[in-house]
């Protein structure tokens, strides 16, 4: 299991090693290869995943075209929490965009874990606001930044992706046609 992981779990809150034992053993090793989906629209969440290494993408359909709405890599945990806590329909789709090695946790066992120790909601309602400030951030700086301003606001904040994620799904994260992403990078 990762190190990274316990770290994090320690870091959020103070738990016993047994607490994060019984967290632990409830996790499950997943692979998914390049371009496969953690979560398509039209299902209903069932599982978070930790990423041990790789990188996935959250993203919405509009006609025809996929936009992300954001990219989750290395020890981040990857997941649509509105589906998986209200066990409804997703309107979002999460695919992979490299070979991604993941720990999961069903919905079903963190419940349990919960159950067990009410504490472990402290992960999730720190996430929960993590992923709130994020999206708050980014509709923010789609509405008062230029496509010049987000770029370079993008490979500050966020370098580790500028190389490993396509431009064209850089230029729909930021709100901009990929010529446009093409002429800012020059």
């Amino acid at each position: 299991m990762s190190d990274k992981l316990i770290q994090i779990i320690k870091a959020i809150g103070s738990f016993t090693d047994d607490e994060i034992d019984f967290f632990v053993s409830r996790l499950k090793e997943q692979f998914i290869p390049k371009g496969e989906h953690f979560l398509t629209e039209g299902q209903v969440s069932r599982h978070l995943g930790f990423i041990v290494s790789g990188i996935g993408m959250h993203y919405r359909n509009y006609e025809g075209v996929e936009i992300p709405t954001d990219f989750t890599i290395e020890n981040e945990w990857l997941g649509y929490l509105n589906s998986f806590t209200n066990k409804t329909v997703s309107d979002m789709n999460i695919k992979v965009l490299e070979d991604t090695q993941l720990l999961t946790l069903s919905a079903e066992d963190f419940e349990k874990v919960y159950l067990f120790q009410p504490k472990f909601i402290l992960l999730k309602d720190y996430y929960t606001e993590l992923s709130f400030i994020n999206h708050t951030r980014h509709t923010a700086d789609l509405a008062m930044l230029d496509a010049k301003q987000r770029y370079y606001k993008f490979m500050k904040e966020k370098p580790h992706l500028v190389n490993r994620v396509p431009q064209y799904y850089i230029a729909a994260y930021l709100g901009i046609k990929p010529q446009s992403l093409s002429r800012i990078r020059k």
